[in-house]
């Protein structure tokens, strides 16, 4: 409990800072450099979660579950290279894209920042990430808080200065990740991996068909990592293609409008992920996956409750946040909240098929989810920054029936993915 608010913690400063940054730009900036301003942020987040190609939950996974923290920070140091290679493809491609869409060409300047500042985004991302699986919370979360006060600075010292949207972009997008990603690698690697004090046994694991600590091996699973590639570049495109489908359907006021609505209601979206990555580490190398799953379930529900008991209040505030542009985006803006509400349950209680190694059935939900979200905004395209928003949220629907089935079928006998071995001590002792 203590290592995930720690990280969630560190985790919602660096998101509110990096929100406020945005709030700041759209308060400062006129609606066709918000617009520029928000299609750049989603070129960004879209090209550095390509870039991640699933790199990032493997390397919690792979350390958390190791019984090797040597083999582990093995396999830490290939799986950057691969991050680094993954991560210059994407961005010469996504910069291509850039050029080559039409629909771009009004935020081609903060579009062509966002594509390059992916290099040191998803390294940043990727360093964070794997200082959670080797439980270094505290290092994890002070580098998300860094990141998101250097953008806040960053973005602030630009609408100070009197600058535009693309300086501002240079600041969020290269700036503050370049920081983030060398501070770091020397906080990664600096110090020699150490074994974690609530691994369970080897044997265990043997028994839980193979999912808990390994052997000794700098061997990374290629069919694994390929299909949590796949996955993320599903998963990049529901979270960022909304803004760029709407840039071929809309005008700029629409595109300011739904990105208006998409910065403020992301809040919940990073929460999520967050708690998400703050407790994978443990889901990695629990014991009992049919245990794990119902407890899932249970803070799953309590996570979308939550945010469904704050939503009222944040569709008050956010549209007296975002200045002029707020109203325009009020009704996207709630459409946005219930979809990352619903999402909230979605986040916590997939993981438990990283537990039981169906990576194949996360790669199904995300490309469902996607085209869900693709339709409905082309099916809705007339109804302008509602289209988008609608797609969100008929996606998050879907994902979150099709995440939950597979327990559902097991606590009926008709699922042999989890293992019921029952409420052990070792889950309660953990709890």
């Amino acid at each position: 409990m203590r290592a995930g608010l720690i990280v969630v913690g560190g985790n919602v400063l660096g998101a509110a800072a990096a929100f406020l940054a945005a709030i700041v730009a759209a308060r400062t900036l006129s609606l066709d450099q918000f617009a520029a301003f928000g299609v750049g942020l989603a070129v960004n987040s879209l090209a550095v979660q390509f870039a991640d190609f699933g790199l990032g939950t493997i390397a919690i996974a792979e350390t958390a579950d190791a019984a090797h923290p040597q083999a582990a920070r093995a396999k830490l140091r290939l799986l950057a290279r691969h991050r680094l290679r993954t991560a210059v493809l994407v961005v010469v491609a996504v910069t291509a894209v850039v050029y080559l869409l039409p629909s771009l060409e009004p935020y081609r300047a903060t579009a062509t920042v966002g594509a390059g500042g992916a290099l040191l985004g998803s390294l940043a991302l990727f360093f964070i990430w794997s200082l959670q699986g080797e439980r270094r919370f505290f290092s994890a979360g002070s580098l998300q808080s860094l990141q998101g006060l250097l953008r806040l600075a960053l973005v602030g010292g630009c609408a100070i200065a009197g600058l535009e949207s693309a300086e501002m972009m240079v600041g969020y997008a290269i700036l503050a990740p370049a920081v983030t990603a060398i501070a770091g690698g020397i906080v990664l690697f600096a110090r020699a991996p150490r074994p974690h004090a609530d691994a369970p046994p080897a044997a265990a694991a043997v028994a839980e068909a193979g999912v808990g600590p390994r052997p000794a091996s700098t061997e990374i699973d290629i069919g694994r990592r390929r299909t949590m590639a796949v996955t993320g570049v599903f998963a990049a495109l529901v979270i960022n293609g909304d803004v760029l489908l709407l840039t071929m359907l809309s005008g700029e006021h629409e595109v300011a409008a739904y990105t208006a609505a998409w910065r403020f209601s992301s809040g919940l979206l990073l929460i999520n992920t967050a708690i998400a990555s703050a407790i994978l580490p443990f889901i990695a190398s629990a014991p009992d996956a049919w245990w794990e799953s119902k407890y899932l379930v249970r803070r799953g529900l309590l996570v979308t409750l939550g945010w469904f008991i704050l939503l009222p209040l944040l569709a008050l505030i956010g549209p007296l946040l975002l200045g002029d542009v707020g109203e325009d985006a009020r009704s996207s803006l709630i459409l946005l909240l219930i979809a990352f509400a619903i999402d909230g349950f979605y986040f916590v209680v997939y993981q438990i098929y990283l537990r039981v190694r169906r990576e194949r059935l996360l790669l199904g939900i995300a490309a469902l989810e996607f085209a869900t979200m693709a339709i409905v905004t082309l099916l809705l395209r007339d109804k302008g920054a509602l289209a988008p928003a609608y797609g969100q949220l008929a996606a998050r629907v879907v994902v979150g029936v099709c995440v939950a089935a597979p327990i559902v079928l097991a606590a009926r006998g008709r699922c042999s993915w989890f293992e019921r071995a029952g409420e052990t001590a070792t889950s309660e002792g953990r709890r």
